[in-house]
């Protein structure tokens, strides 16, 4: 692992992208990246191995909140026997001795830049992206690593955002007017749900090794619940005033001019009768600043 060529983790990205003017003043680009890691590392717990953990599933409890209402399985999960509970001896080596693992990133962009004539300038874009991981051959063969993950396949879907923005000085007046909208999905949420020591040990037919007495389980696989796509537009307007030498840019800017409330953080922590999913945080609410600045 700390010697040797060609050991060390990689990072690989590669790229190409093509620009065009459709229009005089106008021009639209279109982009794609993929990027890879290779040489992962996996920890080995020297003592135990695969047949001292006792496979189980769970049952999701029934509820509409959940996937398609709950009551499904839940595994492979898994818990060590007795005889080898509390035994760490880790060995910090490389992935590949014990099964293939990879992370790739496939995203495409496309986007616009306009020069119109008045001095309109208008430019914004669109990119989506997905990322797959997968370390299913390395968690079969040392459970220890993610006993109670089976997400070992990580495929969400795509994630896309926009960005647009605008700016215009309205001539013979020097009145600045400028905007810019965002729209970005939000990220893939978790339902970890403490399973009871007393479930997991029926589950596993022999009582659980836990150190505690619940077990934090993820009920929802990623990309299966998402939070809110946050939508925003922030608004400027300057009045732009000249004495002498002196050139004063007084303007007010306005923040979240929708006044959106969308939910940034969530309570991840899952409960059949409690507040999974409720905000945390959300976006700032609108505000408005006065500006002014004196060039001299």
């Amino acid at each position: 692992l700390l010697n040797g060529w060609g050991v060390r983790p990689r990072d690989w990205q590669i790229g190409a992208s093509v620009q065009q003017q459709v229009l005089p003043r106008v021009s639209v680009e279109i982009g794609y990246l993929k990027r890879w890691l290779q040489n992962f590392t996996s920890t080995d717990n020297l003592a135990v191995t695969s047949n001292d953990f006792t496979p189980f599933s769970i049952t999701a409890p029934v509820d509409p909140r959940l996937p398609d209402g709950g009551g499904y399985s839940v595994g492979t999960l898994y818990n060590v026997v007795a005889s080898g509970f509390g035994r760490v001896s880790n060995n910090i080596t490389r992935a590949e001795n014990f099964g293939k693992q990879y992370q790739s990133f496939h995203g495409m962009l496309l986007s616009f830049s306009a020069r119109i004539r008045n001095g309109l300038t208008l430019q914004g874009g669109v990119n989506s992206g997905t990322t797959t991981t997968d370390s299913c051959e390395i968690r079969g063969a040392l459970p220890e690593t993610n006993p109670t993950n089976p997400y070992c396949h990580n495929a969400p879907g795509w994630v896309t955002g926009m960005r647009t923005v605008g700016a215009y000085t309205v001539p013979k007046i020097d009145i600045l007017l400028a905007g810019t909208f965002r729209s970005d999905q939000g990220a893939p949420l978790q339902a970890n749900y403490n399973v009871p020591v007393s479930v997991i040990s029926e589950a596993l037919g022999r009582p659980a090794n836990i150190a505690g007495t619940t077990q934090s389980i993820n009920l929802i696989s990623p990309g299966q619940v998402w939070g809110d796509r946050i939508n925003e537009i922030d608004l400027r307007v300057a009045k732009v005033l000249r004495f002498g030498r002196t050139r004063t840019n007084v303007g007010v800017d306005v923040f979240n001019l929708i006044n959106s409330n969308k939910t940034l953080t969530y309570n991840q922590t899952y409960s059949p009768t409690g507040t999974w999913l409720t905000p945390q945080s959300v976006l700032s609410p609108r505000f408005v600043k006065v500006r002014a600045q004196i060039d001299f």
